[in-house]
């Protein structure tokens, strides 16, 4: 069928690229608006993000490592910046639903560990009163049988023992 051959990873990551899109976009305003929201929360991610890259691709193309780093344009800061943190919101986004998700199945287990260690708990103490039920009742049997066998002996007068 087909549907077993849909690259739905795929399906995923371009349904978190559109949903990123208009958060990135909502930061990048803010921080076009905001001159302190830009200086403080867009750009040092960006900057961050311009220097690693320049360099690993200086490393990736052996040429060393370089020593003065262009800087970025406020608009390409901006940018880059708005695309950063958007991205970083999303998968806040998702690891905080997968770390719920976790703790509800572990919590689900564990109570479902606790009712199974109580139903197991229940079952041995039912163990526990019938073994004792069966030997008292092999007590009372004995018993009757030595009362039985005594009468046996008294009816018959014989010097016999059973």
């Amino acid at each position: 069928m087909v549907v077993g051959a849909f690259p739905l990873g795929k399906l995923a990551l371009l349904a978190i690229k559109h949903i990123s899109k208009p958060i990135g976009n909502l930061i990048k305003r803010t921080a076009q608006n905001n001159p302190s929201f830009k200086s403080l929360v867009v750009s040092p991610p960006a900057r961050l993000y311009h220097v690693i890259d320049v360099r690993s691709k200086m490393w990736m193309l052996g040429l060393g490592q370089p020593r003065i780093i262009p800087p970025l344009t406020d608009a390409m800061t901006i940018q880059m910046g708005g695309d950063i943190l958007g991205e970083l919101v999303i998968f806040l986004i998702g690891a905080s639903l997968l770390i719920g998700e976790f703790s509800r199945q572990s919590k689900n287990d564990r109570i479902k560990h606790e009712k199974h260690k109580i139903h197991t708990e229940k079952l041995e103490e039912r163990i526990c009163d019938l073994t004792n039920k069966v030997s008292r009742q092999a007590k009372e049997i004995s018993q009757l049988k030595s009362m039985v066998g005594l009468r046996e002996y008294n009816d018959r007068g014989d010097s016999e023992c059973y």
